[in-house]
């Protein structure tokens, strides 16, 4: 029986090559696109879950307030880890990472700036998992200067893992370190991507007195939990920590919260300032979840649209099957057999669709996805069961419908489609159109607030400014000299410098200000250093007062200047002249003090993601380490020439030290890049999800068209034009789009008015956006619909009434 099935649904569905070609395309399609989603979703949702003990371990995070901010930081005291290990019975085990910043490699002549490099605890390689290729890791990074590299650090530094094993490198070309022990490469799939871990020890030796503070704040603190334990309970506890070590020892107005981040959680939920994570955003993983179902239920709809469309020209095989005695039960099976058989050949053209589009999708997505057909053989399974449930779903209302056809009516020519046939049909059409305007004007709204970014004035000049920074302190003492060197290049137009690079944060301090009263108010302070020339160079406007003068000695100690968000903030009419103590003692009396002497417009030190914070400025000479970051404005025309003697200025300077630099306006862009990205991926199943829908359009006016053959012959014998035709065939289908754009409007509307929330400073919502997406989606459908239209409309009536 079963085999009798697949023939006559192979014979059908081979007699019916346009409708079959019709479902095979747009199932297949929408297979595509919910294969791709699902890979990225669940890619997303699998970070830190190869790790042994996941459900135990955990990062304690904080809220860290500063007068009236409060900043989510996963920074902590080191001695916090081993407290907590000591009193803490649930406590099993604890260990702490920092981060190694601007780290230079030095292996003989060799020198490269290394990312993704921590000090760690020995107890990390006992907490998280990692897989040693040599060399073992259960008695490592317990002696000083000693380190663990991941494959293709130790591969560049020596080769191969196994050559790399007790091997000495330099770190910031002085210290040196022995490779104990060599890791695979850490899984794409892990908030924590270490390439190269040197032991805490090292640092420790040098900082004993840092590492027993409770106000030190440096260090990443993970603990592992006894089963069963109970992470409130630890929340508990680390309150009582809180109060009995640290509340004292913060200035006034600051406080800390620490609670307990899952190990699992921190990818997708931990949103905290320069955080070292490799972090995702569950709102986009859900809405791709969402946006892979909803193209699976458009072209499911198709399906169903089709095959009931088509009831009527299948209503005689069912009829006579049912008069020769065949059960509705037969027929429904029948009908999803066909169903499922669709379902499966497009599963298959589907997977390899697949393999063809992954690597584009990987490129916009920065992933490197793929469907592990012998490890993972559950994924395909999984999905195979998706594709099969998508076939039973698609066929289940047909075969319902069509199974229930009277063989006394159907034979006599009595048959025709119910009111209610026909509502479900133009309701499905409408379902579709809606996600799909839903989808491009998300697009169009995404693409307005990026060109809404690229447009806004940052408050500075980032065009043909280079922004390098020297890796520490004590390097930065050669600001003036390197400044000096750059100035004798005339394609050099101007160099300054400040304490942090744009989007690099800033220092915060508790600083006495003066208030409206004359009375001084203790508040946290966002501030950082400035070089001669900063506002001006920068193209920054001074509102009131004046810049940095360094001709007068006297700036470098008392003079200050703020930003107009400043001045708001603290109700000055007039600024200048205010009293600000910027250093302060114990009892929080101020050591020492500086004049506002000016108040420049407001900049964006951070992205448009975030408000214009308050930001105070000192003067600093170029010789004292308070410049780190360098701005180099070149002059167009001979921008690589002026590049090469920049880096050749740098290499005489310190030639210990590599060369790295960016152009400001690549560094902003840089900030909205995901964004940029999910728009390009929203865009592509935007055009997907039209296309499909469209596919579906096509066939219903096919059919609807055959459907109404006779009664157009008998218009145009009357004198109907082929324009009058046109109209006729096409204005259901205009008014069930015109329909979806009244219900998309309000739905994306508020969806993205939800997202365009994300961005402190952003565009109004795009009317047009919303009016170019339903005339577009308009357009296509008419366009769809009046191809097969014009064929119809062109028909010889002669030769469809000649036999009436």
């Amino acid at each position: 029986m079963f085999v009798n099935y697949i023939k006559v649904t192979l014979r059908h569905l081979w007699r019916n090559k346009t409708y079959t070609l019709i479902n095979i395309l747009g199932l297949s399609i929408g297979m595509t696109c919910a294969i791709l989603l699902y890979l990225y979703v669940q890619d997303e949702r699998s970070y830190d879950s190869y790790h042994r003990d996941k459900s135990q371990i955990y990062r304690v995070e904080s809220d860290m307030k500063f007068g009236d901010k409060t900043y989510k930081l996963n920074i902590l005291p080191a001695i916090l880890a081993p407290t907590l290990e000591q009193e803490y019975a649930d406590v099993v085990q604890s260990a702490i990472i920092r981060d190694i910043d601007q780290a230079v490699v030095r292996v003989g002549k060799q020198r490269f700036y290394q990312g993704r490099t921590h000090y760690a605890d020995p107890s990390i390689f006992k907490m998280l998992t990692f897989k040693a290729i040599a060399g073992n890791t259960d008695r490592v990074l317990i002696k000083p200067n000693t380190a663990v590299v991941d494959r293709d650090l130790a591969s560049k530094l020596f080769r191969s893992p196994q050559q790399a094993l007790g091997q000495v490198f330099y770190l910031n070309d002085s210290i040196p370190y022995t490779i104990e022990a060599v890791i695979e490469n850490v899984p794409g799939n892990s908030h924590f991507k270490p390439q190269m871990l040197a032991s805490m020890s090292t640092c420790r030796k040098a900082e004993q007195e840092e590492f027993n503070s409770w106000v030190n704040f440096g260090f990443t603190c993970f603990v592992k939990l006894k089963k069963g334990a109970s992470p409130q309970k630890t929340e508990a506890f680390l309150k009582t920590i809180y109060h009995q070590h640290i509340e004292k020892k913060l200035s006034e107005g600051n406080a800390l919260k620490m609670h307990l981040q899952p190990l699992e959680d921190i990818h997708l939920y931990s949103k905290l300032e320069g955080d070292y994570a490799d972090t995702g955003d569950a709102q986009v993983v859900y809405i791709f979840a969402v946006i892979a179902v909803l193209i699976l239920l458009i072209a499911s709809a198709n399906y169903m649209n089709l095959a009931t469309a088509k009831s009527l020209e299948r209503a005689k095989e069912v009829g006579v099957r049912k008069v020769v005695g065949a059960y509705r039960g037969q027929l429904i099976y029948q009908f999803l057999v066909e169903a499922l058989i669709l379902g499966l050949v497009a599963f298959i053209l589907s997977l390899s669709l697949v393999e063809l589009v992954l690597p584009q999708f990987n490129h916009l997505t920065s992933k490197t996805l793929a469907i592990k057909y012998i490890e993972e053989p559950q994924v395909l399974f999984f999905l195979l069961g998706v594709a099969m449930l998508t076939g039973l779903f698609s066929g289940g209302y047909p075969a319902l419908v069509m199974s229930q056809f009277q063989p006394s009516k159907v034979l006599k020519g009595k048959f025709t489609h119910s009111k209610r046939g026909r509502v479900l049909r133009k309701g499905l059409v409408v379902f579709q159109f809606s996600i799909s305007i839903i989808m491009i004007t998300g697009t169009g709204v995404v693409y307005n607030q990026m060109q809404f970014i690229n447009k806004r004035s940052l408050g500075y000049d980032k065009d043909l400014m280079y922004n390098f920074a020297f890796v520490d302190s004590e390097n930065s003492k050669k600001f003036s000299v390197l400044r000096q060197q750059l100035l004798r290049n005339p394609d050099i137009k101007a160099v300054t410098g400040s304490m942090f690079g744009m989007d690099d944060g800033y220092s915060l301090s508790n600083m006495l200000i003066e208030q409206r009263d004359g009375t001084s108010k203790n508040t946290s302070v966002a501030y950082f250093f400035v070089a001669d020339g900063y506002f001006t160079d920068l193209g920054m406007k001074i509102k009131q007062g004046r810049a940095f003068d360094a001709s007068n000695r006297g700036d470098y100690a008392n003079a200050i200047i703020v930003n107009e968000a400043f001045v708001r903030k603290q109700g000055w009419k007039n600024p200048i002249g205010k009293q600000i103590g910027y250093e302060l003692n114990a009892k929080g009396q101020a050591v020492k003090k500086g004049q506002i002497v000016g108040v420049v417009a407001d900049f964006h030190m951070e992205s448009l993601y975030r408000p214009i914070e308050p930001l105070m400025m000192r003067f600093a000479p170029g010789n004292k380490g308070n410049i780190r970051s360098v701005f180099v404005k070149l002059r167009p025309g001979s921008i690589k020439k002026s590049l090469a003697y920049i880096q050749q200025a740098w290499d005489k300077l310190q030639p210990q030290t590599p060369f790295k630099g960016q152009f400001l306006d690549q560094r902003a862009a840089s900030a909205y890049e995901s964004d940029r990205q999910r728009g390009q991926v929203f865009l592509s199943f935007a055009m997907i999800a039209i296309f499909i829908a469209c596919l579906g359009l096509f066939g219903l006016a096919s059919f609807t068209a055959r459907q109404r053959t006779k009664e157009i012959g008998i218009r145009k014998v009357l004198g109907a034009s082929v324009g009058h035709i046109l109209k006729l065939l096409s204005v259901g289908f205009v008014r069930l789009v015109l329909i979806s754009s009244v219900i998309a409007f309000p739905l994306a509307y508020y969806f993205m008015n939800q997202w365009l929330q994300n961005f402190a400073y952003r565009t109004s919502m795009p009317w047009g956006v919303f009016i170019a997406a339903g005339v577009a989606t308009l357009l296509i459908a008419l366009f769809t619909v009046s191809a097969q239209s014009w064929r119809t409309a062109r028909v010889n009536p002669v030769q469809v009434l000649k036999d009436e």
